[in-house]
């Protein structure tokens, strides 16, 4: 045997003890005790509500986003699918279906230009964005403490040069 598949052996061998040290620690009781799952769910309660202040102010604000941007896309998906039933309807006028039409490609612009947005105010360095055109404006939350001058120009040009919109009102969330 060489050196080479001695190691390679070993390896294995401290992987294979590794994960039974684990499986064991989380199967305390046994593969088919219906509360494992239960009781390490409970754990990870207690173990949130242990957290410092500054987790939570970080976890409250990633809740924020994460809850706001879930909100927006069920509003979109449902608008654009309420759109497309309109559109496949045959009992529907074919002005009617006109319009659906086209105000679900404007929707679906608007959708897009609002990811590139989120995306390039990201790559500035911000943790984490919201964008949403609603008419002639642009607002946008930024995941931020406070902001510079230059940060708000630099967002103010990305809204500008992406969606053509001047009217942009920028908010911190931290």
């Amino acid at each position: 045997m060489t050196k080479k598949q001695f190691g390679i052996i070993f390896t294995l061998m401290a992987l294979i003890v590794c994960v039974g040290v684990i499986a064991a620690r989380l199967n305390k009781t046994g593969l088919n005790d219906p509360t494992d799952f239960s009781q390490v769910i409970s754990q990870q309660g207690t173990d949130e509500e242990k957290t410092s202040d500054d987790d939570k102010d970080t976890l409250g604000s990633q809740d924020y986003f994460y809850t706001l941007r879930s909100e927006k896309e069920q509003q979109d998906a449902t608008t654009m699918q309420q759109l497309n039933e309109l559109i496949a309807d045959e009992q529907t006028s074919q002005e009617q279906k006109d319009l659906a039409t086209n105000e679900l490609r404007v929707k679906t612009m608007l959708v897009d230009q609002e990811g590139r947005i989120e995306v390039n105010v990201k790559n500035k360095g911000f943790e984490d964005v919201l964008c949403s055109i609603e008419g002639n404006n642009v607002r946008v939350v930024v995941n931020a403490d406070e902001l510079t001058d230059t940060d708000t120009s630099s967002i103010q040009e990305i809204v500008e040069n992406i969606s053509g919109i001047s009217d942009v009102i920028i908010e911190t969330k931290k």
